[in-house]
């Protein structure tokens, strides 16, 4: 098993076992799932898809993930589902008990690791991923969003079309390109230096995820739900707990979906600890996020600079609709917004096949056309 360190804003290491990998940003062990590319899916010329990152909810693991990463990989597509900090069994391996290092949950920081790790895949693969978050995942890949947003601000004029079309991008061979401890053959200092350069990722997908408080007020009553939240998880233990957050109206449209997921949403629900959930709660609800106008112009300055940015609501998600609705109107239409029929919350689940249609949109939009012979 082979190691690289990436020198970035901490150290990060990444390791690769099978499907089953561990990303080590600043002592906090991260899970990440991989789904290999199909050969059969290889694009004409044979050009690789672009590879995808996708960050689950609160409560659920990579595996939410496995139909639909599994369809994009047959079509060609690499896929890495990236496990937030204190989700599942031995989430916090590398940082021992949860309650020693409650910064591991911070939003932010999970922000700068998925950054991080979206920078190692762009390495390998020679393209910088599309991030996909869902729910909380949204939560953490929109401040990833603002974070790369302010880098930019900060003075890089980088074109990402000059970005795609560079010598140090040039695609590895097929079967190494992904791998995230490999050693690909390319100049991976010029590599570096240009992805430091630009947001690490090709577009943002946003899934019923948030856009943070509006005001102060709406900051405090987020912070006051979040921190009542963690207290009853804490107090009633993880069944009781997910018996009554399943029965939220948030996810009332849940229930038509067949009893086999039902039953596994339940089991990844039930596979956390309550110390790690409680945490999740406090340090990264959504009272941890930028405000919606910081958010908005985030996601409008990485739009202007060619990184397209989608988001997706669930019809019968009401709540999210109107986010939607506020982010397209907001945005004067610089982020893609769309309404998904007869969806609820969970997108991914419930309308997996419109979901993946419109995925598949976008990594084919981001993908590299092969060279003109």
């Amino acid at each position: 098993m082979a190691n690289e360190v990436l020198k970035k804003g901490g150290e990060v290491a990444s390791e690769v076992s099978g499907d089953t990998r561990s990303f080590d940003f600043e002592g906090m062990r991260f899970g990440v799932k991989a789904w290999r590319a199909s050969a059969s899916g290889a694009r004409e010329g044979g050009s690789p898809a672009v590879p995808i990152v996708l960050v689950h909810g609160f409560a659920q693991q990579a595996s939410t993930w496995d139909d639909t990463a599994q369809l994009l990989a047959d079509a060609g597509a690499e896929c890495f589902g990236f496990k937030l900090a204190g989700h599942g069994a031995g989430a916090c391996s590398a940082g021992g008990d949860p309650a020693e290092r409650p910064g591991f949950f911070d939003l932010c920081f999970q922000a700068r690791a998925l950054l991080a790790f979206c920078r190692i895949v762009a390495r390998d693969a020679g393209v910088a991923p599309v991030l996909v978050g869902y729910s909380m995942g949204g939560r953490v890949a929109l401040q990833a969003a603002c974070l790369a947003a302010g880098d930019l601000r900060d003075g890089d004029q980088l074109n990402r079309t000059a970005l795609r079309s560079s010598a140090a991008f040039a695609l590895c061979d097929r079967t190494r390109r992904l791998d995230v401890a490999g050693a690909c053959q390319r100049d991976v200092a010029a590599n570096a230096a240009r992805m430091s350069a630009a947001a690490p990722f090709s577009a943002l997908v946003l899934e019923s995820a948030g856009t943070g408080p509006v005001d102060d007020a709406a900051r405090e009553a987020l912070r006051e739900r979040n921190f009542a939240w963690a207290a009853r998880v804490r107090g009633e233990g993880v069944s009781a707990f997910m018996d009554w957050w399943a029965g939220l109206p948030l996810f009332e449209s849940q229930q038509h979906l067949p009893a086999d997921q039902q039953e596994r949403l339940r089991a990844g629900r039930l596979a956390n600890d309550k110390e790690s959930l409680a945490l999740s709660f406090e340090r990264a609800g959504a009272h941890a996020m930028p405000s919606q106008g910081e958010s908005i112009r985030a996601l409008c300055e990485l739009a202007a600079k060619g990184i397209p940015v989608s988001y997706l609501a669930g019809e019968l998600d009401a709540k999210y609709c109107k986010v939607a609705s506020t982010l397209q109107t907001e945005s004067q239409g610089a982020v893609s917004c769309r309404v998904v029929p007869a969806a609820g919350h969970n997108i991914h689940l419930e309308q997996s096949e419109a979901f993946n249609a419109i995925l598949g949109e976008v990594v084919e939009s981001c993908t590299p056309k092969p060279a003109a012979p």
